[in-house]
This record gives structure tokens, C-alpha cells and sequence, in this order.
């Protein structure tokens, strides 16, 4: 009896689609608790009910398009309507408690990537010294949970501070998958009584150039975004104290 796993497996065998991107999707099935449903009892009612039990919006939403990708020959499946995203907001700690955590963490390499070069925490494990070029780092690989090489949701070059790049080139072979970097991040920051996480570093990254004022399409190119809008409206975190001085600095 065919099952919604074994389907989608093959499903997504068949199409042109990133090793990332495929595997995101069959992650989704298996966070929905849909792998082992036999494909009989496949209906919009159970995609539902299955989507229901995800509390968080954007993470519903990537389920959505996973599915909606998933069963594009079924007639009811645009009735799964794509949820929009929310802009997340974070309690940002401040510099000196971040990195004094990622120092209690074998892992401070990745997440200074993620902190000051804005790479996602599948791509910071991924990274090797070949990759880096000067002073400009080539993101186009990341390793999934099983520590699989596949390909970068979004490639390109990041331009890295000098430091780091001394880090990245002196770095010798450690395999570090997402998975244990997040929880590494989780113990460290509770130990430093901050909130840490790989997501946050990225976020931060982005607030922090366009609270410095940074020319927005730099801050798209160095976090891969192929839309501006992503990097200033879902990424980009502004306060009212930003705001406030902003008018300040420009008309007193």
C-alpha cells in the first residue's frame, strides 16, 4: 500500500528540483506526521488537520507550499491557501553576551558566520576554507541534519570582515550539523541568561546594516535575498528609537 512518504518521494524524484528544496519538503511531510498515512486517505481535510497542530504562522506557511508543490495534480489543492508571513520579532541581545556565548560553545566559528557574515545555519555548517577568496566567502552548499552536502537554498558571495576570514582559514575539519549547533547556542545562551539561536544571528545581521544605515541593496546581496522586500520586511528589525533618530540626523 502506498503511503504520502513514499509518494512524495517519488514525486519530487521526478522534478527538476535543489537537493535543499526536496529535502525541505519531505521534512514537511514528516513534521506533519503524514509519512506513514496511506495515500487512500490523502483529502484536503486531512492536510488540515494536520497543518492545525503547527502553532507558528510562518512555519505553517512553508508546510503549505510544500504541500501545495507536493499535490499539484490533486483539483482541491489551491483551496490550501498559503498563509502570509509575519515578521518575527526578537529580543536582540546585546554584542558582548552573544559573543561571550559563542565562545562556551564548540561551535563559535558557525555562529560568528551567521552573526557577521549572515549565512543560515545549514550553510555556517557547510563552510571550508576553499570556499573563501580573499576576503569574499563562496556560500553555495549546506549540510542538512544527517550531514549531507547539498546545495545552498540561495547561493552567492558574502564579503566577510578580515578577522573572520582568518578564523574560516585557520579552521581545520569538524563536522557540526544544524541540529547541535542550535542546541549548543540554546544551552550556551541560557548559561549567559540570554535567548540564542542560529535564526536570530541571520535577523540580527540584517537589523544591524540597515540600523547603521547601510545601502539596502548591499544588505539584500549579502544576505542572498533575490527580493529587497524580504531583507527590509521580514529580516530587518526597527525600533521607534531607530525611527526617532533617523529624524533627528536629518532635520534637527
Amino acid at each position: 500500500m502506498s503511503t504520502i512518504g513514499s509518494f512524495t518521494s517519488v514525486t519530487l524524484r521526478s522534478r527538476l528540483l535543489r537537493q535543499s528544496t526536496a529535502a525541505s519538503y519531505l521534512q514537511s511531510v514528516r513534521h506533519l506526521g503524514l509519512s506513514e498515512v496511506p495515500m487512500e486517505r490523502l483529502s484536503l481535510g486531512l492536510l488540515w488537520e494536520a497543518l492545525e497542530t503547527v502553532p507558528n504562522r510562518n512555519t505553517r506557511r512553508k508546510h503549505v507550499i510544500a504541500l501545495r508543490s507536493i499535490f499539484r495534480a490533486e483539483p482541491w489543492i489551491k483551496e490550501l491557501r498559503i498563509p502570509k508571513s509575519t515578521a518575527r520579532v526578537y529580543d536582540l541581545p546585546d554584542e558582548d553576551s552573544i559573543r561571550f556565548a559563542l565562545m562556551l560553545s564548540p561551535y563559535e566559528l558557525q555562529g560568528l558566520l551567521m552573526m557577521y557574515g549572515g549565512l543560515r545555519v545549514a550553510e555556517a555548517c557547510a563552510v571550508s576554507p576553499k570556499a573563501l577568496s580573499g576576503n569574499v566567502l563562496n556560500v553555495h552548499k549546506q549540510m542538512d541534519e544527517s550531514g549531507r552536502i547539498l546545495t545552498s537554498k540561495t547561493v552567492g558571495d558574502v564579503v566577510l570582515p578580515s578577522w573572520l576570514c582568518e578564523r574560516v582559514q585557520g579552521m581545520k575539519p569538524f563536522t557540526s550539523t544544524p541540529g547541535a549547533v542550535r542546541e549548543s547556542m540554546r544551552r550556551n545562551g541560557a548559561k549567559v541568561g540570554i535567548v540564542l539561536g542560529p535564526h536570530m544571528l541571520r535577523h540580527r545581521y540584517a537589523t544591524e546594516m540597515v540600523s547603521r544605515r547601510v545601502n539596502p541593496e548591499i544588505a539584500r546581496q549579502q544576505l542572498r535575498h533575490s527580493d529587497l522586500k524580504t531583507t527590509l520586511g521580514y529580516y530587518a528589525q526597527v525600533s521607534k528609537d531607530d525611527i526617532d533618530g533617523v529624524v533627528k540626523d536629518l532635520f534637527g
